[in-house]
């Protein structure tokens, strides 16, 4: 699940180094090479039972490594060649071979504000979702923002300067994709998005985003189609953060339509010093009245201390709204290097 800082939101960067990424070659030319990597442990109810969807697991614990590579090779004044991996290793005893590759892709960067790059990156329409994916363990339910933003194969345009960023994307056709939007693992299909964002001096912000994917369903002998859009504001000033968001999804199949759902989440924050807290709510349900597998009615309360810049432990709570539905939990420790 992708978690962004409350101060690393305003524009957020395709290629950017982390502040306490281990510098391991630098040339005069600003050529560099970067490490960088995160070691957490969470305990707590995190998700709920497969046989019994509305009942919150029993506790317990999960630990998680990560690994990354940013890589910058100036070419000229006004060209370099870029890369990133990440990876992401399991802690527990029963996944001990499971390594899973967040991301993965080279490119050019040009004049210091527009990046071409190729392989599995970032969506598009993470500049709407990085609005309110702000919490260590929950919250970004009601936009998939984890499942739906690291898409493979896709070749991607982006330029940011001056309050503006501007994001094109497209996801080339694949039967190994394991990304898929539309929920069958063995779909296949073009995905593209685009996403705009300005933000003023003042700290106030706007951002917009439309992406639609495209699968071939084998085992239902069906074509599918999902498309979604959204808008999103966000404004910072003194230590306080709030964001909003709205945004629809539709699927249609064979010609019909399941109704699609609409989504919308509010975010308020405030960091103090070492402390910030975090109140969130999201909804989001299926336009028809048959449709309540899509229904999301929830609070999201967070506490963060930041022992140091590098280090932190947070506690999260789900307060929710649904009938019938356990509310959810859980505290961590990170370190970032």
């Amino acid at each position: 699940m992708m978690k962004k800082t409350i101060l690393a939101l305003t524009i957020p960067a395709l290629f950017a180094t982390s502040a306490s990424a281990v510098e391991i070659y630098a040339a005069e030319d600003g050529s560099k090479v970067d490490l960088y990597g995160r070691l957490q442990y969470e305990a707590g109810a995190f998700d709920y039972q497969e046989a019994k969807p509305n009942d919150a697991q029993n506790f317990g614990g999960q630990g998680e490594v990560r690994l990354g590579v940013n890589v910058k090779y100036v070419l000229d004044d006004a060209t370099a060649l870029i890369g990133k991996y990440e990876a992401q290793l399991a802690a527990e005893s029963s996944q001990n071979d499971d390594i899973k590759t967040r991301y993965a892709w080279v490119g050019f960067r040009f004049m210091d504000t527009t990046d071409l790059t190729f392989g599995k990156s970032e969506a598009p329409r993470a500049l709407l979702t990085d609005l309110t994916d702000t919490f260590d363990i929950f919250g970004a339910v009601v936009t998939d923002a984890g499942g739906f933003n690291r898409v493979d194969d896709q070749v991607r345009l982006s330029y940011a300067e001056n309050g503006v960023d501007l994001r094109a994307a497209y996801a080339f056709s694949d039967d190994r994709k394991d990304d898929d939007y539309v929920g069958n693992q063995n779909s296949k299909g073009n995905r593209w998005g685009v996403a705009a964002g300005y933000t003023a001096p003042i700290g106030l912000g706007f951002v917009a985003n439309y992406n639609q994917q495209d699968a071939n369903n084998p085992t239902l002998g069906r074509e599918d189609k999902t498309s979604e859009w959204g808008v999103g504001t966000h404004y910072s000033i003194d230590g306080f953060y709030f964001a909003g968001l709205y945004g629809e999804r539709d699927m249609t199949y064979v010609g019909a339509s399941d109704g699609g759902n609409k989504f919308w989440e509010l975010q308020a924050a405030y960091t103090v010093d070492q402390w910030t807290l975090i109140a969130d709510y999201a909804n989001r349900k299926g336009r028809k009245a048959d449709s309540d597998k899509f229904k999301v009615d929830q609070y999201t309360f967070g506490v963060r201390y930041a022992f140091t810049p590098k280090t932190k432990v947070y506690g999260e709570y789900v307060l929710n709204e649904v009938s019938g539905k356990d509310d959810l939990y859980g505290v961590g420790l990170q370190y970032n290097f």
